[in-house]
């Protein structure tokens, strides 16, 4: 049985979008905001392409889990979405930033959907608990690090 875990997490930054977007699209930059990320490479430099290849590795609990993605659309605006399949399973999402409601602010959201490989049932709320306790907190570790800039 395969079960979508979902979630979803935004972050008001005090920095104009185009700052923000420069960080979230620069692949290299995850390792500094993301815990446990160890490398995130893609297989063209520069910002997200239709068709770019990311191998992303996270090191959690002594073990590296990777997940290879693929950009799957790019836009509107300073977006994008991304698909591909890993250690721990199949994986969907998207970043995507936006003018904030304070002049020279911005609103960073980072959605991901998780269909873990195996999972028991009972585990099932505990993981998306800690997927999204995990997604905000490396979102105010993004914040820090870009109002710090």
């Amino acid at each position: 049985m395969t079960t979508t875990l979902h979630t979803a997490a935004s972050v008001t930054i005090d920095r104009p979008a185009t700052e923000v977007w420069a960080v979230v699209a620069d692949y290299a930059t995850d390792t500094r905001w993301r815990k446990g990320i160890t490398e995130m490479t893609p297989d063209t430099e520069g910002a997200p392409r239709v068709g770019t290849k990311v191998r992303e590795v996270l090191h959690l609990g002594g073990r590296d889990y990777v997940t290879d993605t693929t950009v799957t659309d790019v836009g509107p605006g300073m977006s994008y979405r991304f698909a591909g399949e890993g250690t721990s399973g199949a994986v969907r999402g998207g970043r995507r930033v936006v003018n904030g409601e304070a002049p020279g602010s911005a609103v960073f959201t980072y959605d991901v959907d998780l269909e873990p490989h195996a999972i028991p049932v009972g585990a099932r709320r505990l993981l998306t608990w800690w997927l999204g306790h995990s997604l905000r907190r490396d979102l105010r570790r993004l914040r820090t690090l870009v109002e710090a800039a």
